[in-house]
């Protein structure tokens, strides 16, 4: 796997990176953190029952489908989304993400980075990257530090544990399409700020407010499938070197 781009200024990319290669562990993670390498940041007690065992997560009931031929890019979904979780309207903690695909669609290979044959200044494609709720091993979950990536008791949606997230950003950097976002002041590099968490699609606890906002039915909550080819990664990603160890026990 490509090295991950650096999305945490705060720890200037190594965490992430150290981590995807295997030379950091949650159990080296918590040692770093009782030296005041991240003695900052909250919740470091949750720290002491975690092992690099992999978090199984058993399939979501329900996933978030996007139909391009009805999006207009209006980004009602994202203005629901935000004002139903956090009070206000903002894209960049929309957990759908509209936005930054309406001039050329979704980053990544090509010219200077983007798709240039969609979006409005190509030709008109909008693509709403959502959450794909991804099967085990779940990327994300892989790389928290803290397991506070867990299944929903009942939708089975990827959900974040507030209570045990410390805000790291390595959510982030580990999704491919780069969907979990960190909440706290602005400008306030992931990490950096205890009152940070990070945010993504729970399914609005089985009814998703994007999807009722949505003027052209462009949005559906259907049933679980695997939609991850779907779109375009954004970014490599990051699969803990571990995972494929852990892995081989139960799929040999």
């Amino acid at each position: 796997m490509a090295e991950t781009e650096s999305l945490l200024p705060s720890f200037e990319g190594d965490l992430a990176t150290e981590m995807e290669k295997g030379k950091l562990s949650r159990r080296n993670f918590l040692m770093m953190a009782g030296f005041g390498g991240l003695g900052a940041l909250g919740g470091l007690k949750a720290f002491g029952t975690l092992t690099n065992k992999t978090p199984i997560l058993s399939d979501a009931k329900g996933v978030l489908f996007h139909r391009s031929e009805r999006c207009v890019g209006c980004t009602r979904c994202e203005k629901a989304c935000t004002e139903f979780n956090d009070g206000y309207a903002s894209w960049y903690l929309a957990r759908i993400k509209v936005n930054r695909n309406l001039v050329f669609g979704p980053s990544q290979a090509g010219i200077n980075g983007y798709y240039w044959g969609q979006g409005n200044l190509g030709n008109g494609k909008i693509i709403a990257e959502t959450c794909k709720q991804c099967p085990h091993p779940v990327p994300c979950a892989e790389a928290c530090p803290v397991g506070a990536i867990q299944a929903d008791a009942t939708t089975g949606a990827r959900v974040i544990n507030q209570s045990v997230c410390i805000g790291c950003g390595i959510c982030t950097a580990a999704c491919p399409w780069k969907m979990p976002v960190t909440t706290g002041e602005e400008n306030i590099p992931a990490g950096s700020n205890p009152n940070t968490k990070a945010q993504k699609c729970f399914l609005c606890n089985g009814k998703p407010e994007c999807v009722h906002a949505c003027p052209t039915g462009a949005l559906q909550y259907v049933t679980w499938r695997d939609l991850r080819a779907n779109v375009p990664v954004t970014q490599s990603g990051i699969m803990p070197a571990a995972t494929t160890t852990n892995c081989s026990t139960c799929h040999s």
